[in-house]
């Protein structure tokens, strides 16, 4: 008469007729043979304990999200490392994503990214052609820093984003303690030293100064509770552009920072920019003292003029498919011209390591991303990224007129992370300007 009742109490404790323990799903079957054996829970056993752990660490640290998101951050930071950090980081993310079916098929899913990829083939062989080392190298590390982008693009979220952008503002007052440090140790030796800071060269560090100050005025605008921090890495990074004392970066970031002002209907504060970067020409050419390359500009042009020459003649002998990357400073040897590594304009370097083919297809691209750019605007999908993207792609192209440093492992992926949101919440746009297939009209078919 008693068993009845016991196994009454005992089905009546089984919340809904199934029991959770251990993670598992039981029925009441085996909720009576397993809970109440002798009258008490069974202990966890070891093995179970160690399941746990294992399945926790899977679900917080290897899912797909959170390793995309360690994976952007870890190559945001190295950027501001050194050239062979961000090298590294780039090498390493673009190996995984080629090696990884899903994260392959996302990277190359943008709009034309195969041709761009396909085409970037071809200066491993015309640099092994022309015995041209250094652009093989190059070359290996052009292919890796794209893919990479194109992983980085393909994972992009807002959130993610503004992390990035966050953290790119944190390495950059470091990146200018640096340099300050720099400029001290020189100040008795050389005073005229323009420090480096973890660029490799000034003018690198300054391409890396004049994009970091448009993301400050966008983090500035799009994160208004911290803006005073934002407007504080703004003034250190404006210390850190004077100590390179690069005259193209400084028309570069003033460029940049005139047409974000523009774009973002802020009129008045355009004007008074205006205003006040009139105001320090007229002060620097009073006080040369102030910006001491100023006095040098004249030779500064000289060579340059000397560098295109070089590259003409170079480009000249290999129209259609150039010398391979970094071929100036082969053209310099044979032609007798100004020694450097690239030739100080972005197209004529373009055309010079890549051909006239090289230009067409980047043009192609570049045509095509702009359209996307265009379909963002037009249907107001993420207006301030796409006013940041704008004034960074200008700055870009008026450093370009004198100076190529955007062609560099730092400089080149920071621009890519900076474009990266072209995909956030644009998916549907992308469809307008992919590849149509070739359809033959029906009258002009062969049937057999």
């Amino acid at each position: 008469m008693n068993a009845p009742k016991n196994n009454s109490l005992k089905m009546a404790l089984v919340p809904l007729g199934r029991s959770h323990y251990n993670g598992e799903i039981k029925t009441e079957k085996e909720g009576d043979e397993n809970y109440f054996q002798r009258g008490k829970i069974p202990q966890r056993s070891e093995k179970s304990m160690a399941e746990q752990i294992q399945t926790f660490c899977r679900r917080r640290f290897r899912t797909r999200e959170d390793v995309d998101t360690l994976a952007v951050l870890g190559l945001t930071v190295s950027v501001f490392l050194s050239v062979f950090t961000a090298a590294a980081a780039c090498a390493v993310i673009a190996v995984a994503t080629m090696m990884n079916y899903e994260r392959r098929r996302r990277a190359l899913s943008s709009p034309y990214a195969r041709l761009l990829l396909g085409f970037l083939l071809v200066p491993f062989f015309v640099s092994a052609m022309y015995y041209n080392v250094l652009g093989l190298l190059a070359s290996f590390a052009l292919y890796a820093v794209v893919l990479c982008g194109l992983y980085v693009r393909s994972v992009m979220t807002r959130r993610l984003f503004a992390r990035a952008l966050d953290l790119c503002c944190q390495c950059s007052v470091g990146c200018f303690a640096v340099a300050l440090v720099q400029k001290l140790a020189a100040l008795p030796v050389s005073p005229e030293y323009r420090p480096v800071s973890t660029f490799f060269n000034a003018n690198y560090y300054g391409a890396m100064v004049e994009l970091m100050l448009l993301v400050c005025l966008y983090r500035a605008m799009t994160n208004r509770p911290a803006r005073k921090w934002y407007f504080a890495a703004a003034v250190v990074n404006l210390g850190g552009l004077y100590l390179t004392g690069s005259m193209s970066s400084a028309a570069a970031a003033s460029a940049g920072i005139l047409v974000f002002l523009t774009l973002q209907h802020r009129r008045r504060l355009a004007v008074l920019f205006c205003i006040g970067a009139a105001a320090a020409l007229v002060l620097v050419a009073c006080f040369p003292v102030l910006f001491p390359r100023v006095e040098s500009v004249d030779v500064a042009w000289d060579q340059r003029f000397a560098i295109w020459e070089t590259a003409f003649k170079a480009i000249r002998e290999h129209p259609l498919l150039g010398q391979g990357a970094v071929a100036y400073h082969m053209a310099a040897v044979r032609y007798g011209g100004y020694l450097t590594y690239h030739s100080h304009n972005l197209l004529i370097d373009t055309v010079l390591n890549f051909g006239l083919a090289g230009l067409a297809v980047f043009g192609f691209y570049a045509w095509q991303q702009a359209r996307l750019l265009r379909l963002r605007f037009c249907n107001r999908i993420g207006r301030a990224s796409n006013v940041l993207m704008v004034s960074a792609l200008c700055a870009v192209l008026v450093h370009g007129v004198t100076d190529v440093t955007v062609f560099w492992p730092q400089t080149g992926m920071f621009l890519l992370l900076l474009l990266s949101p072209l995909s956030v919440g644009a998916e549907f746009l992308e469809r307008e300007i992919e590849p149509r297939p070739f359809a033959v009209p029906a009258g002009s078919r062969l049937h057999f």
